[in-house]
């Protein structure tokens, strides 16, 4: 992993399941300035414990006076459903208005998302094909589709390096759309599958995905360098719910839903770039269900399927 010390590193977003391992991986050897609205005041006291600074803001805010002046990397994570009044203020606008404020940062690290991409096909989608909107999360996707538009725009006029990492199925022992498809599993509840296409997925478990993260920074370029962020094992929703069900000795159900449509990622610039991936889906799987008791009760996995609080 490219990895870098001695930075002052603002991560927002920072109870989320992607960007809380992320800040506290940072930590480690920066100064981590984490940022979030900390519903849950557990997560800050955790952050704290690692050795970040928790900042409790909400990026709706167009002051971000209470944030650091300036800092050497940002790492932009903070998102928001939906469903949410403010979705676009802060999935599009407080994009822009961190840009500003970090013009002068070595490198601005956004987070966007498959879901962007209509269904193509059955095929891999690569950094070059077009946006679209997701089905079921038309509103998402346009939120983000905004953020990458307005983020280029500025890269090349604040002369600001810039990654888009676009994500693909992250998962590990906090939440993830395969964690809540395994946790489902444990419960003896139907998973979810979309009819007549086949359902690839890319999942990145947690390991990885924090890795490519903090690797992503040191590709940054001004106009932005745009990336696909994902698992390079191709595997269907039921093939890894399979081999779930064989490790709980429970066998899975399944159940059609067509809410939205399989989308998964080419990955072959990322492993170019940041490498190839660690941890194997049989071993990402097995960590989850070993992981099960401190999941996150509170995480939105799956658009448009929230996740239950029970265990």
């Amino acid at each position: 992993m490219k990895q870098f010390s001695g930075r002052r590193v603002l991560v927002t977003g920072a109870s989320g399941v992607v960007a809380f391992p992320v800040a506290v991986e940072l930590a480690k050897d920066n100064e981590v300035f984490a940022v979030s609205r900390f519903s849950d005041p557990e997560q800050s006291r955790s952050l704290e414990q690692a050795g970040a600074r928790p900042i409790a803001f909400d990026l709706a805010n167009p002051d971000l006076s209470a944030l650091p002046e300036s800092v050497d990397v940002v790492i932009n994570y903070a998102v928001l459903p939906p469903t949410h009044r403010d979705a676009y203020e802060v999935n599009a606008g407080a994009t822009g208005r961190l840009a500003r404020r970090y013009r002068d940062c070595e490198s601005f690290v956004h987070g966007s998302t498959g879901s962007l991409y209509a269904y193509q096909g059955e095929r891999p989608l690569r950094e070059d094909d077009a946006y679209g909107l997701h089905a079921s999360a038309e509103n998402y996707a346009a939120s983000k589709i905004a953020a990458e538009f307005l983020l280029k725009h500025l890269s090349a006029d604040y002369e600001l390096p810039t990654v888009i990492v676009r994500i693909f199925s992250f998962y590990g022992p906090r939440g993830g759309g395969v964690t809540q498809r395994i946790d489902q599993i444990m419960r003896s509840e139907p998973v979810s599958v979309y009819p007549g296409v086949r359902n690839v997925h890319t999942p990145l478990y947690e390991d990885d995905y924090v890795e490519k993260t903090i690797a992503a920074a040191g590709i940054a370029k001004v106009g932005a360098e745009v990336i696909n962020i994902g698992g390079t094992e191709p595997v269907t929703t039921q093939e890894y719910c399979t081999m779930a069900g064989e490790m709980l000795g429970k066998e899975p159900v399944f159940t059609e839903n067509s809410k939205a449509w399989p989308i998964w990622a080419d990955t072959t610039k990322m492993v170019e770039l940041l490498g190839p991936n660690k941890v194997s889906i049989h071993e990402g799987v097995r960590r989850t269900i070993e992981s099960a008791q401190s999941r996150l009760n509170t995480s939105h996995h799956v658009i448009g399927e929230p996740a239950k609080a029970g265990r």
